[in-house]
């Protein structure tokens, strides 16, 4: 059942860069509030990341995603686009391996360490592309068709909890997400006005962070321990990987 209640927040989570984007344009201070959104995912996924990832040093680990979630929105709210968020990771690398050179010998569990916060760089620095969404109009249909993915992903891969655990109902599972994803997004591209296949593509393209983090926790016990700051992570890490197919369809349109 907990795990259930989380892919439904999970569900419900997709379509906030669509609520935040209608609101900014409803309010009329589109890059203020974008920037407000913003920082508050980004504060949620580092403050859960380094216990998704199982850090072996969450201090470290915290103070560099800090550092990248604040080039990040300062960047996107200065100058919007793709350029701000990958200038935020060539300044993210260096500072997880500054940082990892500064903790104390004999640095346990180095490898795990270093990807898994550079990975978390990553995904902090792509909500800088939610901050810069704003000033594109098409953005908003291609945020409810993201919305869309992640949702009928996630109700995709609960639904699939109704089979008998098996070997195979991970990639059962996983599959079942991507597609429903893409009939969520074909289905919707009649609302939004795009072409149903590119809507579909859209929709699964952002299904992939759902899917992956299903088979992380039928492989290990990710999702199914009580609720802890892992599981703010957990929501946000899909609308982070979300951003980049909605930004490469938003170049392509």
């Amino acid at each position: 059942m907990e795990r259930l209640v989380r892919l439904l927040i999970m569900a419900a989570a997709g379509f906030v860069p669509a609520g935040a984007l209608w609101a900014a344009s409803a309010a009329g201070h589109g890059r203020i509030w974008m920037v407000f959104t913003g920082a508050l995912a980004a504060a949620a996924l580092i403050a859960g990341w380094p216990d998704l990832a199982r850090l072996p040093d969450p201090h470290s680990a915290s103070l560099t995603l800090r550092f990248t979630a604040l080039a990040t929105i300062a960047l996107a709210a200065w100058r919007p686009g793709p350029t701000a968020v990958l200038v935020a990771i060539a300044l993210g690398f260096p500072a997880v391996f500054a940082r990892e050179l500064t903790r104390p010998a004999p640095r346990p569990e180095l490898v795990r360490s270093v990807t898994g916060t550079t990975a978390g760089v990553i995904a902090v620095a792509a909500i800088g592309l939610w901050v810069s969404a704003e000033r594109f109009d098409q953005f908003l249909d291609l945020a409810v068709l993201a919305g869309s993915g992640i949702a009928a992903a996630a109700l995709g891969l609960g639904l699939s909890l109704l089979a008998p655990p098996g070997r195979w109902r991970a990639e059962i599972g996983a599959l079942a997400s991507l597609a429903a994803a893409a009939g969520a997004g074909a289905g919707m591209s009649f609302a939004v006005v795009t072409h149903w296949w590119a809507g579909a593509a859209v929709a699964a393209a952002c299904a992939v962070a759902p899917g992956a983090i299903w088979l992380v926790g039928e492989s290990r016990p990710v999702l199914t321990q009580p609720w802890r700051w892992g599981d703010a992570a957990l929501v946000c890490l899909p609308l982070a990987v979300a951003a980049v197919p909605v930004w490469t369809a938003a170049l392509i349109r």
